[in-house]
């Protein structure tokens, strides 16, 4: 499933809470970013994870459908029908800033699909007011490689990894993968969702005429 749903499948957000507290603190946030225009959130149940992503009639460049999974973990799964195809970082930083809730950005590509290879993450939590933030990124820029990170470390990281020689080394699909589950998340595995349980589902059914659209064949690369 994962792969019949990629590129869109390469960055898939987690949110720390259960999925009725985050879907609750989402659909704030999307209704506060949509200003005036009316939204609307509905509670669904999906036997399969297949099931829940075709519930997306189209892609569109910025977000009209957003799905919350839950999963058998502390952590809630964010996916959107962008066809941009890297998660919702700013809705994370929202997250954790409005709501307090502990939130992990990732994206882990090795070939090139909507944008050339990389692997990151922005894991966020609450504290004394602040948001803590903490990212590392490996990316690929036409010939060359760069890596870049900022913020305190956190425990579940295995830094040594930082010290390759080879900058494309340091992080990527399988090593942010390890990470996530040291994390408690494996959201590449469809054990990991506790389907068939109820989702939640937002749709910005009368979204501007000027957002973008493309087909759901014109989106997906299988394999």
């Amino acid at each position: 499933v994962i792969q019949k749903w990629w590129p869109t499948t390469q960055a898939l957000d987690l949110v720390e809470g259960n999925v009725e507290e985050v879907a609750a603190a989402v659909h704030n946030e999307v209704a506060r970013f949509v200003g005036k225009e009316v939204i609307t959130g509905t509670w669904e149940t999906f036997s399969t994870v297949d099931e829940a992503f075709g519930a997306a009639p189209e892609f569109a460049n910025v977000p009209t459908f957003y799905l919350m999974l839950p999963t058998h973990s502390k952590w809630t799964v964010l996916w959107n029908n962008s066809f941009l195809c890297n998660g919702y970082d700013s809705l994370c930083h929202c997250l954790t800033s409005n709501h307090a809730l502990t939130t992990v950005h990732w994206q882990a590509h090795d070939g090139c699909t909507s944008m050339q290879s990389e692997a990151k993450f922005c894991h966020r939590r609450a504290g004394g007011g602040n948001v803590i933030e903490r990212s590392v990124q490996v990316m690929q820029e036409d010939g060359r490689w760069a890596f870049t990170e900022s913020g305190e470390q956190l425990v579940e990281e295995d830094v040594q990894l930082y010290t390759a020689r080879r900058k494309r080394d340091r992080l990527n699909e399988d090593r942010l993968l390890q990470l996530l589950a040291r994390l408690g998340a494996l959201p590449w595995s469809e054990q990991f969702y506790a389907l068939p349980k109820h989702c939640y589902v937002i749709r910005r059914s009368a979204a501007p005429s000027t957002i973008i659209k493309r087909r759901r064949e014109d989106v997906l690369k299988h394999g």
